[in-house]
């Protein structure tokens, strides 16, 4: 009832959605802007490959580390003021990860230690998409969260369509001496610096609007007054939902992941396209997935209940990673392949379902979580989905050098177990999680 209360009486309540959103956006294009550089600035090291892969992996495995204690953290101090220190943080990390080119040229090894350094900085600081979506949590109806935290996967979806297309255009000569032109000689303007300055400046742009405009939301009666030790920072999994709704974000991610980083080496072996073919169908798929976390998703919960929709997309992702492989093998036409059609079909059917089924688990967990650990359930959520994205694409790899078709047809299979733990999860009519 006070939770009720809170959000009933929480001032201009769209205003502060909005900015958490337009905050967490900034941030995630920031994000975006580094993808495209990051393999080359890594190459003019003159290291092996194997450091991209090293780097990439870094971000995920300290996401997995900070964000149970992001989460719990803004359940006892505020979301705001966590939002507000860790997206310092994250302007810090790109900053630092721009001069590591600078130090380079003097010394490789400590030009590597700063880019490995700030890359994992940046990914602890990552962590703050969980107090966000308890931020949502705390000001939001049980029925109206599903398309709040579905605005959430919307930005990430948002924010690998522009901040690539941003990273490029910064990553250009044109760009690189325009810039150089108007800035003191003593910052070093090149086209790994200036990409990773750029998301720097967002995520400050980001922390000045949560300092200015972002009222704290977490007004339960309970900040500053909880036990401030970390023996109980995984006490949310005493809750069999909530462990079930982890369980499930973990093998799902894991899967996923893996699929997705072997799309990009399967359309090159498999249909012969390059970067920019390869480009304009994740700009396709990304699209996609913006307007299924924004739109369809919420309104399929709302019909259909968050259990329903998560089993049925689990059901949509096996489906799609499945026919993946065996796209190709649909006969040629004379005007549009029909194998390039399918494929197209097919990853339409995957972004949807992989939206679908993560806005369902983010308000399945919601649900369950109590009041005063919504922090804290979101973090290991975050935790889990991020110790997926760090285990996923080494092991699809190598199963992929084995056989094309094995990452997409065994991350499918990985779903079925998956399916019967969430059809055994307690739940109401409403699609409510019960502890």
């Amino acid at each position: 009832m006070k939770k009720l209360k809170q959000r009933e009486n929480f001032s201009n309540r769209k205003k502060a959605l909005s900015i958490v959103f337009f905050v967490i956006l900034l941030d995630l294009i920031g994000f975006g802007i580094i993808i495209p550089i990051l393999p080359f600035y890594v190459r003019s090291f003159g290291v092996s490959d194997v450091a991209i892969g090293l780097l990439a992996a870094s971000y995920s495995l300290m996401q997995f580390v900070s964000a149970p204690f992001l989460g719990k953290w803004s359940d006892i101090w505020g979301r705001r003021p966590i939002l507000i220190i860790s997206l310092m943080g994250s302007s810090l990390a790109w900053f630092i990860f721009g001069i590591a080119e600078e130090v380079g040229s003097y010394n490789i090894i400590g030009g590597l230690l700063i880019l490995f350094v700030a890359r994992m900085f940046a990914g602890a600081m990552g962590g703050n998409i969980s107090t966000a979506n308890a931020y949502i949590a705390d000001i939001t109806t049980e029925e109206e969260r599903p398309r709040y935290l579905g605005y959430i996967g919307a930005a990430f979806s948002v924010g690998f369509i522009i901040g690539p297309a941003i990273g490029g255009f910064l990553a250009t000569d044109y760009t690189i001496r325009i810039v150089d032109a108007i800035l003191p000689e003593v910052i070093p303007i090149t086209a790994y610096s200036l990409p990773s300055f750029g998301a720097g400046l967002l995520s400050l742009l980001g922390m000045i609007l949560c300092i200015f405009y972002l009222p704290e939301s977490n007004k339960h009666g309970e900040v500053g007054k909880q036990k401030k030790g970390f023996e109980n920072l995984l006490e949310p999994l005493k809750n069999h939902s909530i462990r079930g709704v982890v369980i499930v974000s973990l093998v799902g991610a894991i899967a996923f992941s893996g699929v997705t980083v072997m799309f990009i080496p399967f359309i090159a072996d498999v249909y012969g396209y390059g970067a920019a073919t390869a480009g304009m169908i994740l700009t396709y798929i990304g699209v996609i997935s913006a307007f299924s976390h924004g739109v369809i998703c919420p309104k399929l919960i709302e019909r259909y209940s968050s259990m329903k929709v998560a089993i049925g997309s689990s059901g949509g992702l096996m489906f799609a990673m499945v026919l993946m492989p065996f796209c190709p093998r649909v006969l040629n036409g004379n005007w549009i392949d029909p194998g390039v059609v399918t494929l197209l079909v097919v990853m339409g059917i995957l972004a949807i379902s992989n939206a679908s089924f993560n806005v369902s688990l983010s308000t399945l967990l919601s649900l369950a979580a109590r009041e005063d650990t919504q922090g804290a359930s979101f973090g290991i959520f975050q935790s889990a989905g991020s110790l997926g994205r760090t285990m996923g694409p080494p092991l699809m790899a190598v199963l992929y050098t084995i056989a094309i078709w094995s990452p997409f047809v065994l991350g499918a299979i990985a779903f079925i177990p998956m399916v019967i733990l969430l059809a055994r999860l307690p739940y109401k009519q409403t699609g409510k999680v019960n502890g």
